[in-house]
């Protein structure tokens, strides 16, 4: 298999199963479920990578250093190059694996490579403090296994605390000029679009939070 398709399977059957278990549940298919069921899985893989981070940090570091020299100009092949690279099975667990996603990413901003600022430690810590978090509230919508004010108070911080992160986070990019260098496009398309979810899905999921809190129930996931 090649990453992309590991990629792909695992966002797909990930969000697919906690759906499914939500309509066998309750009988609905409920969009904001969906949306919200979407965002958290998405939000584990992506922790996961971020954990991935921290216990790989040297050799991102030795990495970010061949890539920046090999794709100057072409950094958008560097990200194309690890997605369509085989991977073996014996592979897809491996914390090496997944590191060379940031040492790709480093290529379009290099503080994925420096263990010193803000972009590492905002991933890191996003990885250690919603890994948990984010699967209670992921298969707590269907089970209600927490009181519905309590889940949504845990959705609601930990959605807010993604959301805060990426706002800081692209006052950093911009502030600091990362962007110099780089095409529009392929800002927009790696940049851009990869926080734009972790801007946009947390409104989502922070509305659906409020409703839960104020009426003290799941009704918000069960029309």
């Amino acid at each position: 298999m090649r990453i992309y398709q590991v990629v792909c399977l695992a966002v797909g059957l990930g969000t697919a199963v906690p759906v499914y278990l939500h309509h066998e549940a309750h009988g609905v298919w409920n969009p904001t479920q969906i949306g919200v069921a979407f965002f958290l899985w998405l939000n584990a893989i992506i922790a996961l990578w971020e954990i991935c981070l921290f216990l790989r940090i040297d050799l991102i570091e030795k990495q970010y250093e061949d890539f920046r020299s090999r794709y100057k100009g072409r950094e958008l092949d560097r990200v194309k190059d690890y997605f369509g690279a085989p991977v073996a099975l014996s592979k897809i667990l491996s914390p090496t694996t997944w590191a060379e996603i940031w040492s790709s990413y480093a290529v379009f901003d290099d503080s994925y490579a420096n263990r010193k600022s803000f972009g590492f430690f905002i991933d890191v810590g996003n990885g250690f403090s919603t890994l948990i978090p984010t699967l209670v509230c992921l298969y707590g919508m269907t089970y209600h296994f927490l009181p519905a004010r309590l889940l949504g108070l845990v959705l609601l911080i930990i959605n807010y605390q993604m959301w805060y992160g990426t706002l800081v986070y692209f006052g950093s990019f911009l502030f600091n000029k990362r962007y110099v260098g780089h095409t529009p496009g392929n800002l927009a398309l790696f940049v851009g679009l990869s926080n734009g979810l972790w801007f946009t899905f947390p409104v989502w999921a922070m509305w659906a939070a409020v409703k839960m809190i104020y009426s003290d129930s799941y009704a918000v996931f069960l029309g």
